[in-house]
């Protein structure tokens, strides 16, 4: 009766467990939004492990018998858990995994601005930089027609 009892109390912690494990990824969620597509993905990929956690538990502590009490046990600390941690663990798991995230945006949003402040600054002198090559193939057509005209008056008054 005692080695029965002690399953039940494992049963209702393997429970527990299952849904704090699914209320990290719900978590993850939160703080890094999926696609639905992935979303189904890690969730098809949570169960499968969880599936094969809770065999591998049941076989090991009782030689592969399957009771009904031990289904009983998870499906009441699932209850228990979600009903009293799972809201808590959620916000809080999702705080601390967001942070990161906010972390990671702040850097990005960072880089960009000087990259994109660079590239205002690089075009601004190129802008510049054009605008003086401008001037200057002016400023000489400029004298070399000022030079010509000077060269007429010259001929002009020479003659």
């Amino acid at each position: 009766m005692h080695f029965e009892i002690l399953l039940f109390v494992q049963s209702v912690g393997i429970g527990a467990l299952l849904v704090l494990g699914y209320d990290l990824l719900r978590a993850l969620r939160k703080a890094l939004p999926h696609h639905p597509a992935a979303v189904a993905c890690e969730d098809l990929f949570f169960w499968l492990a969880s599936a094969l956690a809770v065999f591998a538990g049941v076989y090991r502590a009782n030689q592969g018998i399957l009771r009904s009490f031990l289904f009983l046990g998870m499906i009441l600390g699932a209850i228990l858990c979600s009903s009293t941690i799972s809201p808590f663990f959620v916000k809080g798991s999702a705080a601390i995994l967001g942070i990161p995230v906010v972390f990671a945006k702040f850097s990005t949003n960072r880089l960009l601005f000087l990259v994109k402040r660079c590239k205002i600054y690089a075009c601004k002198f190129a802008y510049f930089a054009d605008r003086k090559k401008k001037a200057r193939v002016l400023r000489v057509k400029r004298s070399k027609q000022v030079e010509k005209v000077r060269k007429r008056k010259r001929k002009k008054n020479k003659k």
